[in-house]
């Protein structure tokens, strides 16, 4: 009888073991979707004046108080000519690439307002305006810094007054 008992209590057991070893289970899955996009981005890396903002796509040069007569600005020089005069620097630009077959682009630039009466701009030799952008390479090098001359003109009739404004670079992979 204990051996009958003792085998009873031994089944129980594995029984208790067997049915506590099998676990209920479950699945799930994740779908991923989406799309490496190619992309481009531009950087002022330079100017003339006392620059703020280098390395980033919004840079700001101030040149302070500027005169024919007076000394040129930061990183400028000043050219004085028989009816007007002319700071000159350079600003650098850098394009990057991700993802992209592209070997160069082409960087533009446009006036962001109308020039002051007497101001001219000038990137590369070519007259800025605020009416169209001005090509200044159509094969420029991804990931090196372009230099571009950089000339503010001022005739000697322009008023005194600010001369403030935006220089607008876009860059289109090729």
């Amino acid at each position: 009888m204990k051996r009958i008992a003792l085998l009873s209590s031994l089944a129980v057991a594995l029984l208790g073991i067997t049915a506590t070893a099998s676990a209920d289970t479950s699945s799930a899955t994740l779908t991923v979707t989406g799309t490496v996009a190619s992309s481009i981005s531009m950087t002022i890396e330079s100017a003339g004046g006392t620059t703020s903002g280098t390395g980033t796509s919004a840079a700001t040069s101030a040149l302070g108080t500027i005169s024919k007569y007076g000394s040129a600005p930061t990183g400028f020089t000043l050219a004085q000519g028989a009816s007007n005069w002319t700071l000159s620097s350079t600003v650098g630009v850098q394009v990057n690439k991700a993802n992209l077959t592209s070997t160069d682009y082409t960087l533009t630039a446009q006036l962001g307002s109308a020039p002051a009466s007497g101001i001219t701009w000038k990137l590369n030799g070519s007259t800025l305006s605020d009416a169209a952008a001005t090509t200044l390479t159509s094969t420029g090098t991804y990931g090196s810094t372009g230099s571009y001359s950089w000339d503010i003109v001022v005739a000697d009739s322009a008023a005194a007054a600010a001369i403030d404004n935006t220089i607008n670079f876009t860059a289109t992979s090729d």
